[in-house]
């Protein structure tokens, strides 16, 4: 079907429910950013692969919302006779709701999708005589022919050696914060803050090791996970903490069971949806918002969790480094995006210890390095060019970790600007490296250090320095992050990606990305780089560097070479030793 002829049969079904704007967010009922096949509604009413944006559709005009991450991708894949591309950065949905509306206009949503805080925001902000309509099927469901079933997998129970603490202890601290909160229950709608709180994990999801399943917890130790996973059984842990399976289908109606035994509800604002929460205050209980405690213990990441990142970051390091060899000493000319991509995600796949990838290989050469987060395609698909720079963003599950590194790689001379860029990049990059701060800072001052060279030369990147992590979880997990908009303090055992970049449109992109693991001295936070490759000598201008930059540069490839030569052939190896010579100027 036609993207204008879903847009008109969604207008059909808007004029019937006497609906004026219907919202599309990039999400689904569990908060998820990569989505199953059967929830990718952004992407089917409009062909958008990225993942994270928002549709508003009108009865005549069609929006999309992207961040800088995916304008140039946007472009390139969503027709503009059928949608305006809008960035976040320049008008927000609100912004444009607040431009298109008029008195007594109806706003559809999706309640099971959309959260209950944004549709409170939009309502304050837009006022009383805006009615914003909770519609109760999806409209693209309802239109959305041949639509891919539910996968169900069989979710597993993650060994103690890979996550390091038993979930009757984790569960202990949820129970006492709910006493301390004086509160009833606590809600989790979040898919990884329910894996990470039971050590359960599963393959729902292709790039996530998730469970489809939400989750709610007594005050008085009982715990009930709604999924429709068959294979897991109900659980007594000790006199106090039982575990009940229940379907998903049952979540609704547990509000209404339990009506005269529980009177409030603790819920996450980012994550509760707008129908959970009516349903509580219609049984007359109290919904409190607060941050999500599981999403904070989570973060913190504990001893076990902590050397398993690191080893699995040394296998990840191995695979990777091999890439780089081959890439750049196969003799074989016809290589192309898909080629490599493929063959990184091969060495990858051998690894011990390996689940899956953590998100799509990004590799993009020359013009394609510069779309943030292009995934080549049969039309994309270019052929590796030796003038051009080939930027890597790849990664992968394993059951000791999550890896996520960037590398961008030339093959022949560069241009003077390349250069330049590259060191600017790597300038910021080491800066965020060599941080130290206390516990009351967040990424914001971080997000400083790694921008400060670039805008000296009036330059910059258009997204977030870094995020947050999982450990065999999501790839970006929340609260930790390193961006102009961070609020949430660093605490000891948080991992973070440390991503700075340029890119020049149409020309090429340049990203050098590390994660690091946030440790303690006295009352100091620094960062320890868990990632492990070498960087790309042909394109750093050492008479930018200062010595306390080249030093890094030093110690961190003695590092690098230290973890993952061992792995190495000999041929491999000699080729590493060059490069890490020609790295320490």
């Amino acid at each position: 079907m036609k993207i204008s002829n879903k847009l008109k049969k969604i207008r059909s079904l808007m004029k019937n429910l006497s609906i004026d704007c219907y919202l599309i967010p990039h999400s689904d009922e569990f908060s998820n950013e990569f989505l199953p096949p059967y929830s990718r509604r952004l992407e089917w009413i409009s062909n958008f692969t990225g993942s994270a944006g928002d549709i508003i559709i009108t009865n005549k005009k069609a929006y999309l919302f992207v961040d800088g991450r995916y304008t140039i991708q946007a472009s390139q894949e969503v027709d503009s006779n059928n949608y305006q591309i809008l960035n976040y950065k320049d008008k927000t949905v609100l912004d444009l709701l607040s431009n298109i509306i008029k008195n007594k206009n109806v706003i559809g949503f999706d309640g099971n999708i959309e959260k209950f805080k944004k549709i409170k925001i939009f309502q304050k902000k837009l006022g009383k005589d805006i009615k914003l309509k909770p519609v109760k099927s999806n409209l693209i469901d309802l239109i959305w022919k041949n639509r891919p079933k539910k996968l169900i997998s069989s979710p597993f129970k993650l060994p103690l050696n890979f996550h390091g603490e038993e979930k009757s202890l984790k569960i202990k601290k949820i129970i006492r914060y709910i006493e301390t909160s004086k509160k009833d229950s606590c809600i989790l709608t979040s898919c990884d803050t329910i894996c990470w709180l039971f050590n359960i994990r599963a393959q729902d999801l292709e790039y996530s090791p998730l469970i489809m399943a939400k989750s709610i917890i007594h005050r008085d130790g009982s715990c009930f996970i709604f999924s429709d996973q068959k294979t897991l059984k109900n659980e007594t842990l000790n006199s106090k903490i039982k575990i009940i399976y229940k379907p998903l289908h049952h979540f609704d109606s547990h509000f209404n069971e339990y009506k005269d035994s529980i009177g409030s509800y603790l819920c996450a604002p980012n994550d509760t949806s707008f129908n959970v929460v009516m349903l509580i205050k219609e049984i007359g209980a109290k919904v409190i918002f607060k941050d999500n405690i599981v999403d904070i213990l989570k973060a913190k990441k504990n001893t076990t969790e902590e050397n398993g990142m690191r080893n699995a970051h040394i296998r990840d390091g191995v695979a990777l480094t091999k890439f780089i060899y081959w890439i750049k000493n196969t003799k074989n000319n016809s290589q192309t995006e898909i080629s490599a991509s493929n063959y990184l995600d091969k060495l990858r796949s051998k690894n011990e210890n390996f689940f899956s990838l953590s998100f799509p290989t990004i590799a993009g050469s020359g013009p394609n390095g510069a779309i943030v987060h292009y995934r080549a395609s049969n039309k994309t698909n270019r052929k590796l060019k030796k003038d051009d720079l080939f930027l890597v963003d790849s990664g992968a599950q394993y059951f000791d970790g999550t890896t996520d590194v960037t590398r961008t790689i030339a093959f022949s001379k560069v241009t003077y600007e390349q250069k330049k860029m590259y060191t600017l990049v790597l300038k910021g990059h080491i800066a965020v490296a060599l941080s130290t701060f206390n516990e009351k800072e967040s990424g914001k001052t971080l997000d400083r250090h790694a921008r400060k060279f670039l805008k000296k030369e009036k330059l910059n990147f258009d997204h977030g320095t870094g995020h947050g992590v999982g450990s065999f979880l999501n790839v970006h997990e929340s609260p930790p992050s390193i961006s102009p908009l961070s609020k949430h303090k660093f605490k000891k055992g948080m991992i973070v990606s440390n991503e700075p970049g340029f890119y020049k449109k149409n020309k090429y992109g340049i990203r050098i990305e590390n994660l690091v693991l946030t440790r303690k001295k006295q009352s100091r936070l620094y960062f320890e780089t868990l990632t492990v490759a070498p960087l790309e000598p042909k394109l750093i201008d050492f008479k930018l560097l200062t010595s306390i930059e080249k030093k890094w540069l030093k110690n961190y490839h003695s590092k690098v070479y230290k973890s993952v030569a061992s792995f190495l052939n000999n041929k491999e190896k000699m080729w590493l030793q060059n490069e890490i010579s020609s790295l320490t100027v």
